[in-house]
C-alpha cells in the first residue's frame, strides 16, 4: 500500500481544502489528476455516435447533476471517488433537489454504470460503490380499454378550427393505441411503412425493425388521410390529448401516493389528466395480453422488452384480469 501523502494548505493559500471521496486505506494511489466527470464525458461522447439521441441527453443531465453537486459540496471528483459513501451523500443531495425516487435509482444506476465500465478501461475505481442501491418504487399509471378507446374513435367534435387539430390528435392518439409504438415511431409513420396489411417500422429507440398488423381502426385512419398519417410537436400533442380526452369526458378521479424530495406526497388527478402519448403504447400492450389469445413473447416483440419481468410492471393488469385471462386455458379443464 502506498503511503498517504497529506496536502498541506496555508492561510494564505486560494484553494480551499476539498473533500475528494477517495477511501485512501483502500487504494494503491490516487489517481487525482483523472476527475470522473472528465473520464464519463470522453466515454460518453465516443458511444454517442453508435447510441440514440437520449442517451447523450441523460449523460448530460447527469454530468449537470454531478456538477452541482460539486459546487454545493467544494468537492472534487475523480474516477476512485464514486464510493459508498458519496453516493450516499449524492442520493441526499438529488432528493434535497425534489427529484422522485426512480428518477433517483435511474442516476445511480446511470453513474455505477459508468464506474464499471471505466473500470474495464484501465481507470482506478473504488468497489465500494456497488454497495449503494435505490430501491424502486411502483408507480401510478392509468391505460385505456378496448371500449375507452373505441369510444375515443368516434367521439365527433363539436367545436373545431379549421384545421380540425383536435380531430388529428385524436387520430394519431387512436393509432398509438392500436400499435403499441413509442410516439417516436407512431407520430412518423410514412405511406411506405404501411405493406400487405403491416405496418412495418425501423424504431428510434431501439432501432429495430417491427412488424405490427393493421387495426381496422387504423385503416380507416390511413385512407382518411391518403396515408399521411398526422404529426405533432410531441409537446404540443401532450398538452392537447388532456383537453381532448377532458372533452369526451373521463372524468374518474385517482389518488396516488409517490416519493419526492425524500418524502411520501399524496395527489389526486382525473383520469383526463393521466393520458399522454405514452398512455397510448401502455394501452396497446395491456389490451394486447387481456385478449388472451396473444402469447406474451409475441406482444413483447412488438414493444421491445426484453424481459417477462420488465413487461409485466409496464402493462396495467389487476390480479382479477390475470385470473380471468387464464381460466379458459385447458389446465383448468379435464
Amino acid at each position: 500500500m502506498g503511503v498517504l501523502k497529506l496536502e498541506i494548505f496555508n492561510k494564505d493559500d486560494e484553494n480551499k481544502f476539498k473533500k475528494d471521496y477517495i477511501n485512501h486505506l483502500n487504494c494503491i494511489e490516487a489517481k487525482r489528476n483523472i476527475k470522473f466527470i472528465d473520464a464519463l464525458n470522453l466515454i460518453v461522447d465516443r458511444k454517442a455516435k453508435r447510441k440514440t439521441e437520449s442517451y447523450a441527453s441523460q449523460y448530460r443531465t447527469i454530468v449537470k447533476h454531478l456538477t452541482s453537486f460539486c459546487e454545493l459540496n467544494n468537492c472534487d471528483l475523480y474516477t476512485n471517488s464514486i464510493t459508498e459513501d458519496f453516493l450516499d451523500d449524492f442520493i441526499l443531495y438529488l432528493e434535497s433537489i425534489n427529484l422522485r425516487v426512480n428518477t433517483i435509482k435511474g442516476i445511480v444506476q446511470k453513474v455505477k454504470s459508468m464506474t464499471r465500465k471505466l473500470g474495464t478501461y484501465g481507470y482506478i475505481i473504488d468497489p465500494t460503490f456497488d454497495e449503494v442501491e435505490v430501491e424502486e418504487e411502483s408507480t401510478f399509471s392509468i391505460y385505456l380499454s378496448m371500449n375507452d378507446i373505441t369510444r375515443i374513435y368516434y367521439y365527433k367534435f363539436e367545436h373545431q378550427d379549421k384545421r380540425k387539430a383536435k380531430e388529428r390528435i385524436r387520430d394519431l392518439f387512436v393509432v398509438g393505441c392500436l400499435t403499441a409504438l413509442r410516439y417516436s415511431d407512431y407520430s412518423t409513420l410514412k405511406p411506405e411503412n404501411f405493406q400487405d396489411g403491416y405496418i412495418i417500422k425501423r424504431t428510434k429507440k431501439t432501432n429495430i425493425t417491427v412488424r405490427v398488423p393493421v387495426h381496422d381502426y387504423i385503416k380507416e385512419i390511413y385512407d382518411k388521410y391518403n396515408g399521411n398519417i398526422p404529426t405533432f410537436n410531441i409537446q404540443y400533442f401532450n398538452r392537447y390529448i388532456k383537453l381532448i380526452m377532458k372533452e369526451i369526458g373521463f372524468d374518474e378521479k385517482f389518488t396516488y401516493s409517490f416519493t419526492k424530495g425524500g418524502k411520501i406526497q399524496t395527489i389526486s388527478k382525473y383520469k383526463w389528466e393521466l393520458v399522454s402519448s405514452h398512455t397510448a403504447r401502455r394501452s396497446a400492450a395491456t389490451n394486447m395480453y387481456l385478449t388472451g389469445r396473444m402469447k406474451t413473447y409475441e406482444i413483447m416483440q412488438l414493444t421491445g422488452h426484453t424481459s417477462e419481468k420488465n413487461f409485466f410492471r409496464y402493462i396495467k393488469v389487476t390480479s382479477e384480469q390475470s385470473a380471468k385471462h387464464i381460466a379458459g386455458d385447458s389446465f383448468f379443464n379435464k
